[in-house]
């Protein structure tokens, strides 16, 4: 089943999201299989879900370490871990996206993350994810 760029890109948000949960949740080891939760979000069998999410998800959790430090510096008063998961999640999922995934314009992946934020987190939460990736993206 075909399923649209922003339902993927929910996909992708929600199944980088229960993995920094079930990490966090389980002190730093994760106890499932992201793809199972794949599976599991996006209702289709593995093999038959979209290369685009797959690729999406590794890229980001194999780069997770070098991407967490490209945010660091932009974070003025902040600290990395105590950013709410969800919002760490889109953040994760855009720098992935514009850097690893596949070249696609500047504006469109924030734009992309604002809107995924506005349904998802509070108001502020956009207004700081959009702030931040237009810092960090170059």
């Amino acid at each position: 089943m075909a399923i649209s760029r922003n339902q993927s890109h929910f996909v992708i948000m929600t199944v980088i999201y229960d993995e920094l949960a079930d990490f966090v949740m389980g002190g730093g080891a994760s106890s499932r299989n992201a793809n199972e939760l794949i599976e599991e979000i996006a209702e289709t069998p593995f093999d038959e879900v979209d290369p685009y999410i797959k690729r999406s998800v590794a890229l980001t959790m194999q780069h997770y370490g070098e991407i967490v430090d490209a945010f660091r510096p932009m974070l003025v008063n902040w600290k990395w871990e105590r950013i709410p998961l969800l919002t760490q999640a889109i953040l994760l999922m855009s720098y992935a996206h514009f850097y690893y995934v596949e070249k696609v314009d500047k504006k469109v992946v924030i734009n992309t993350a604002v809107d995924l934020a506005k349904k998802y987190v509070e108001e502020k939460q956009a207004k700081f994810i959009n702030a931040i990736l237009d810092g960090v993206l170059q």
